[in-house]
């Protein structure tokens, strides 16, 4: 038997580690190490068998020749492991709150659907004033008119570089075919990556364009709104 209190326990894939219990206070430290053996819980066999196939399945989601690259998963197979997910933290909750755990989920698996993804495009073109700006703002919205464009905010000023413009707009439906049939609108110049959020950053060449001809950069995003930090923009090539 356990003595009475609570010991909190999180639960997260760590690629290549063999463990998704971790110690998340010092009192389940001192018990069981901060990387935590399933089989020292009061758990059922079948549910350590099913962590185990868990972390087992987590591990094919890195291309271990390739670490930094792409995923080899599809979203179907990544929405299916979202839901087994989602099965073992329900087992792991039942069996073990009675016993005077605590499981904090940061999986990041849990269903979103409260939290809906955004389609976001970021268009780059060089204008000579803010009215000419202005102009080619109008200009993209009827060329997007396909994906409902709304304005997230006046053009700016590119902080990066001073005679280049952002253009900003949210689009819809905000789902994958969506993005990718923008990304379709150019033939290659595109560095996509999929996953759970998708990000497309395009750089001309020559005899290519996106939406107008004096698009000079673009960044196609479909993600949980959460922005990305500035250091981590693209810059042009």
């Amino acid at each position: 038997m356990i003595d009475t209190q609570k010991m909190l326990i999180r639960f997260f894939f760590d690629a290549g580690s063999g463990v998704c219990l971790w110690a998340g206070d010092d009192a389940t430290n001192e018990r069981h190490g901060f990387a935590i053996d399933a089989s020292d819980l009061p758990l059922a066999s079948n549910t350590c068998y099913w962590l185990q196939h868990l972390i087992a399945w987590y591990d094919t989601s890195l291309d271990w020749d390739d670490p930094g690259g792409d995923s080899p998963w599809s979203g179907e197979e990544e929405a299916r492991f979202r839901q087994a997910v989602q099965e073992g933290v329900r087992r792991l909750q039942q069996e073990l709150t009675p016993a005077g755990y605590e499981v904090c989920d940061e999986s990041c698996t849990a269903p979103v659907d409260y939290l809906p993804q955004e389609l976001l495009a970021r268009v780059f073109m060089p204008a000579a004033s803010p009215a000419e700006a202005d102009a080619h703002d109008q200009d993209l919205l009827a060329a997007l008119a396909a994906f409902s464009p709304k304005a997230r905010h006046p053009p700016e000023a590119y902080w990066k570089i001073p005679d280049w413009y952002e253009h900003c707009f949210a689009l819809s439906p905000a789902e994958q075919a969506s993005f990718d049939a923008i990304v379709a609108l150019s033939e290659g110049d595109w560095e996509v990556t999929r996953g759970g959020e998708c990000d497309a950053v395009w750089n001309p060449s020559p005899g290519h364009s996106f939406l107008l001809p004096g698009v000079t950069w673009a960044h196609i995003l479909l993600i949980y709104p959460t922005p990305p930090a500035p250091d981590e923009e693209y810059l042009p090539l």
